[in-house]
């Protein structure tokens, strides 16, 4: 069994269901699945769009990475997500963060995401999951990394 952080975004409709409803499909695949409190984000890149709801899970899987990268992929479009352009608001996002401790990079996966240290939306709840995961790279706790980041991208309050 590996364990696996992943992000969970939503900006349009019922974010917290939206988010509670990926939540509970990813927990299906695995075990001892649990997620954070959620906390209100201002949009990232294309700025013009509802304030986003984020939250972070962790999930035991006993797949590979692209097997588990293509049932979230499904999760996704079952919650209802459209793909459109680059940061468009949506329905649901889920970004694979962290793969155990292994690092990899594919064309379709990278372990672990490459702006999870800079993503305050991403560190605090995870502060609140998981406090004393260290990044396999930077060799910094998440708290290091909050610190780091904090301020940089609008988490505005817990909801």
């Amino acid at each position: 069994m590996t364990e696996v952080i992943l992000g969970l975004g939503s900006n349009i409709g019922d974010k917290k269901q939206n988010i509670l409803s990926a939540y509970d499909l990813i927990a299906k695949v695995g075990s001892n699945a649990r997620i954070s409190p959620f906390y209100e984000t201002l949009p990232q890149g294309f700025a013009v769009q509802p304030n986003f709801v984020n939250a972070v899970c962790v999930v035991d899987v006993n797949l590979i990475p692209w097997e588990f990268f293509h049932y979230t992929s499904l999760v996704e479009k079952t919650v209802g997500r459209n793909k459109s352009f680059l940061n468009a608001p949506r329905l649901i996002d889920i970004d694979i963060l962290m793969w155990g401790d292994q690092e990899f990079i594919t064309p379709i996966l990278t372990s672990p995401h490459p702006r999870m240290t800079e993503r305050e939306f991403v560190l605090r709840p995870l502060i609140d999951l998981l406090p004393k995961v260290v990044h396999p790279i930077t060799k910094k706790t998440v708290f290091e990394m909050y610190k780091d980041a904090k301020g940089s991208n609008g988490l505005m309050r817990h909801v």
